[in-house]
């Protein structure tokens, strides 16, 4: 029963293939475009050959890894792109320190080879969309090139691009969609949804290869390639136009750019008296296969939105990580600090209560040796009584001034008799 609705699955997506090329609509070729998962063994990208320093994963493909400086990577398509219209989208993200180092590039040449531009050969033969920053503003610019210019001597290759326009792509959070559009005269360059530049006076030669490259110099840029995909229409002629547009000069526009001609679709002739429901079965067809890839545009959209949502809340992770790290220190310095003041108040209140006790025993000390001396001091009578422990204080006090009236006693009668005492003069 599974294999019956595969079966069917495949024959009807034929046929929605075979009706969407007669319709002249552009359809996604896999061939052309990364697979998802991008690398299921973390090693091989079905239908692509890497070079470099590339590293696939599941997700995503690193041309440049992240920290590490000096490196160059590049991707090439093991098929040549033989459509006579077609559209690369490419998803990606770059992040690095704060100073900008090395670039990125689309590919769209003859050859397939390694070298100084950011990755790929220099004196290439057809289209490069280079993705870099100069003077620190970030640019996407396009060259061409027919083999005879050497992009990495030239002093200024600015001034040499046909066309380009500004765009911030490092270190934003979030990852950048660019779109490559080349049909019959026209090229066209899109980042996220805008205009970027456009031409109507270059036409590529057709079955050259698609490559994506990026190079890190002094300082290290990681450039991530989340997803490439390649849909196209029509066949190409094997003949290479007679004057392909390949001078690296701006391109001056005198008026508005005059659109390509439409292309009438070639309808296919039937003689069949079911003629009516074919047509009703290919406006079926055509009809399934428009909710599908209006589903499959939203499913992708919702996955690159979980893509760029992904490294927000990998930092707020680490962020919340370094807390919970500070809160814990933070925790075992007050704990520490805790206990230690706790000893040091123990110590003091003992080293307190030592001092009082040597404090009260000096006291006591003293007090004996005051009391001894008093005691001396008193009349035997009544130091006999208080040693003794007589019958009570109250006694004691009572002999103590008993004693002292009598000799207040004593001295006024001393008084009287010497006033009245007279001397005898011979």
């Amino acid at each position: 029963m599974m294999i019956g609705v595969r079966l069917g699955q495949i024959i009807a997506g034929s046929i929605a293939l075979i009706a969407a090329a007669g319709r002249g609509v552009a359809a996604v070729d896999a061939g052309l475009s990364f697979p998802s998962p991008v690398s299921p063994d973390r090693s091989t990208i079905a239908g692509w050959d890497k070079h470099g320093s590339v590293k696939a994963e599941s997700d995503r493909v690193f041309l440049t890894s992240p920290g590490e400086q000096g490196q160059s990577g590049a991707v090439w398509s093991q098929r040549a792109v033989s459509y006579a219209e077609w559209t690369v989208d490419l998803v990606f993200r770059v992040s690095g320190s704060d100073r900008p180092s090395g670039g990125m590039a689309l590919w769209y040449t003859a050859t397939r080879d390694e070298g100084p531009v950011y990755g790929a050969r220099d004196y290439w033969d057809g289209l490069g969309i280079m993705i870099d920053s100069i003077g620190g503003q970030g640019h996407v610019r396009g060259h061409l090139n027919d083999g005879s210019i050497g992009f990495a001597s030239l002093p200024n290759p600015q001034a040499q691009a046909f066309d380009q326009c500004q765009l911030r792509y490092r270190n934003t959070g979030v990852m950048i969609k660019l779109r490559l559009t080349v049909g019959p005269a026209l090229l066209k360059v899109e980042v996220d949804g805008r205009p970027c530049f456009e031409s109507h006076e270059i036409q590529l030669p057709p079955n050259y290869f698609l490559g994506i490259s990026g190079a890190s110099f002094d300082n290290p840029d990681s450039f991530e390639i989340f997803s490439l995909s390649t849909s196209g229409s029509g066949t190409a002629s094997a003949q290479k136009p007679q004057e392909a547009k390949r001078e690296q000069q701006p391109i001056r526009r005198t008026g508005p750019p005059q659109p390509p001609p439409q292309r009438q679709p070639q309808r296919p002739a039937v003689s069949d008296a079911n003629l009516q429901e074919i047509t009703e079965h290919i406006a079926a067809l055509q009809k399934l296969l428009e909710m599908t890839s209006q589903k499959i545009v939203n499913l992708r959209e919702d996955v690159e939105t979980l893509h760029s949502i992904k490294p927000l809340i990998e930092r707020l992770d680490q962020k919340i990580s370094r807390v919970e790290s500070t809160v814990g220190r933070t925790e075992a310095q007050f704990h520490g600090a805790a206990a230690n003041m706790h000893e040091s108040t123990k110590q003091n209140i003992a080293s307190e209560i030592t001092l009082l006790t040597e404090k009260l025993d000096k006291f006591d000390t003293i007090l004996k040796e005051q009391t001894t001396s008093l005691v001396g001091a008193l009349p035997d009578t009544v130091r006999e009584a208080i040693a003794k422990g007589g019958p009570s204080i109250w006694a004691a006090l009572f002999v103590f001034v008993l004693i002292q009236g009598g000799i207040v006693l004593a001295y006024i009668v001393y008084k009287k008799r010497r006033e009245g005492f007279h001397p005898k003069y011979l």
